[in-house]
């Protein structure tokens, strides 16, 4: 994995290094909650649909992954569909790939986007 994934790498170690399922559970949900808190700022406003776009390309793609890795562990992700979704849009290579990879393992068929 490339270094430009550090923020990713880490949590990835972290997780692994946990002592205990519950340490583990943890360190899920404070991440969700800073990635919630990145998809969703207060203080700006989002695009039509529904992504933050002040988020960079890396930014953007380092979360969803991370997403993905705690989908991947068998937990809950009920967010961030708006941004795998502009990922699917871009017109980087890099962006779609990480966008299909997230909406195969992320979206079901009863998630509200899909209607």
């Amino acid at each position: 994995m490339s270094s430009q994934a550090r923020g990713l790498n880490n949590f990835i170690s972290d997780l692994r290094n946990s002592k205990s399922r519950e340490e583990e559970s943890n360190r899920v949900e404070v991440e969700l909650a800073k990635i919630r808190k990145k998809f969703n700022p207060g203080d700006s406003k989002l695009a039509a649909d529904g992504s933050n776009p002040s988020l960079s390309s890396y930014q953007r793609k380092k979360y969803v992954w991370k997403l993905v890795y705690i989908h991947v562990l068998g937990y809950e992700v009920d967010f961030g569909h708006a941004e795998v979704l502009a990922l699917v849009r871009s017109a980087k290579y890099s962006e779609k790939v990480v966008g299909y990879a997230a909406l195969s393992l992320l979206l079901r068929g009863s998630d509200p986007v899909m209607a």
